[in-house]
């Protein structure tokens, strides 16, 4: 059994670049200078001053010859170590979906391999995403949902967030983070992430950044690990993980539960504060603690025969409102959010050149949102302009259901040795049911009810609807030589209530020195 504490660590962003910029001028030294050794891969230099390491190396000796020919060695290192700690020879799938080396993937993408996240002590998948160049993870002040904000741009809309390649994003909000923010880092293998749009490739929200969160598979964790740990903000977990190998049957997955009372910031005054000056009332809470407390569970299993994989995922997260839609501090809140969903698929190349990968997926998000947007003793005008008064406060409470049936081909088809061919096609059917909404006001005048009644069918806050996506891809990725890389495709997405959108996309990569591995 491990232990670990959960504490709140700084970020680690400027330490990292750091960390690249001695390497880098290291790097210059070498290539200027002409000095004749430097420091390999995996020595610690980062106990040793810098004098130390510049007295080392005026204090070599030897002919001329011998000097050139160290100087070329510790050259070739020093890319060499260059390009692994940017990852450059490091292979993703994201930005092409298929395997590419970093160096040639026509995206700008980032890699955070499971090593790192645990050097740099996060503990939720929101606090990773902190370290990337041009994120910034916001938190909304309504509901408390994370809101991510890329290259100045805001919206979990607009980010694609996949577990292990499979779209997690709600049909309702169009986000992932309001029940991904806090997946648990330790049953993640790596993440990679393309930091601009990806909608050639993908589709759907993915304007901003697309995210896959890859998960260990049986032979990374090989056995059983069980991982406790407290923390500030009274944070309690338990996470276990587990896989195993059964002859030609692969099982791994994790049991997570997570509690918090969260951030335990102060609002000064709120908008009841405003009604109360407006009408002589003393019904605010404020100043007073915002509600950021939440509980999760999570439950995720893979199997692997041959070829085959079955996959699903089961999460239930209930959580505080934090200020509450109408900035005004409540105590009776409470917001709950259940998603399961299940796939099975299936890989098959025949002679070395065609691939197939059929798939077929189900995905169901549930939620429930019991909201008093306005504390116990408020008064406030009704559609007439006379004040009421709610002794309870104002409650409302929906829910509704979002149900995903989906299938996608992709064929891919070696033309050369260096040209791959993708084609894929992909069909999703959305339905938004089970809406239901009660209330203790009538919603189209305001007034007051003694008791919490259902208005599902006179005042839907929400249309049940159905929506299909018909969507088909084409990719062409080109080797034209060892240094330059060519990739062309088109998208095209059909939506039934909404139109047609084509992305083509069209992009050119050339590495101006080759890296050794």
């Amino acid at each position: 059994m491990k232990f670990s504490c959960l504490v709140r660590l700084p970020r680690h962003g400027k330490r990292l670049w750091f960390f690249r910029l001695r390497y880098f001028f290291l790097l210059m030294n070498c290539l200027f200078l002409r000095l004749p050794t430097i420091h390999a891969e995996g020595e610690d230099t980062s106990r040793t001053p810098i004098w130390e390491m510049t007295s080392h190396i005026e204090a070599t000796s030897g002919s001329p010859e011998k000097r050139n020919y160290i100087e070329e060695d510790s050259l070739k290192e020093a890319i060499s170590t260059e390009a692994l700690w940017f990852g450059v020879s490091e292979e993703v799938s994201i930005a092409t979906r298929h395997e590419t080396p970093i160096g040639k993937a026509p995206s700008i993408v980032t890699v955070i391999a499971a090593d790192e996240i645990k050097h740099q002590g996060h503990r939720a998948f929101a606090e990773i995403l902190r370290t990337i160049p041009g994120f910034e993870i916001l938190k909304d002040a309504s509901f408390g949902g994370v809101a991510p904000a890329v290259r100045g741009l805001t919206g979990s809309e607009k980010i694609r967030v996949m577990l292990n390649g499979h779209l997690v994003n709600t049909p309702l909000s169009g986000g992932a983070f309001t029940r991904f923010d806090d997946f648990p880092v330790e049953n993640i293998k790596r993440i990679e992430i393309i930091r601009g749009p990806g909608s050639a490739v993908y589709g759907e929200n993915a304007f901003l950044a697309v995210i896959n969160i890859i998960t260990k598979d049986a032979k990374d964790i090989d056995g059983v690990k069980v991982v406790t740990g407290f923390g500030s903000f009274d944070t309690y977990e338990e996470n276990v993980i587990f896989g195993k190998t059964y002859g030609k049957v692969n099982i791994s997955g994790m049991v997570h539960y997570r509690q918090t009372s969260g951030f335990n910031g102060t609002v000064e005054s709120d908008r009841q504060a405003i009604l109360d000056g407006q009408f002589a009332t003393s019904a605010s809470r404020a100043p007073g603690s915002v509600r950021d407390g939440r509980q999760q569970f999570d439950l995720n299993l893979k199997m692997v025969y041959k070829d085959f994989y079955v996959e699903g995922m089961y999460l239930n997260k209930d959580k505080g409102p934090f200020v509450g839609p109408q900035f005004a501090l409540t105590d009776e809140s409470d917001i709950e959010n259940n998603y399961v969903f299940g796939e099975a698929g299936y890989k098959k190349t025949f002679e070395e050149k065609f691939t197939i990968k059929p798939r077929i997926y189900y995905d169901q998000f549930d939620d429930d949102f019991f909201v008093e947007s306005l504390p116990d003793g408020t008064t406030i005008p009704n559609t007439l302009g006379n004040p009421v008064t709610f002794p309870d406060g104002v409650i409302g409470n929906g829910r509704v259901s979002e149900k995903v049936v989906g299938t996608e081909i992709p064929l891919d088809y070696k033309l050369l040795d260096t040209n791959l061919l993708t084609l894929g096609f992909e069909y999703r059917l959305v339905n938004q049911t089970n809406v239901r909404f009660s209330s203790n006001f009538i919603p189209n005048t305001l007034d007051p009810l003694p008791q919490i009644q259902d208005f599902s069918d006179e005042f839907p806050f929400l249309k049940e609807v159905t929506r299909r996506i018909w969507s088909l891809y084409l990719q062409d990725a080109w080797d034209i030589t060892d240094t330059i890389n060519l990739t062309l495709g088109i998208r095209h997405d059909q939506y039934s209530d909404f139109g047609d959108a084509t992305s083509p996309r069209s992009a050119i990569t050339w590495a101006f020195m080759k890296m050794h591995p």
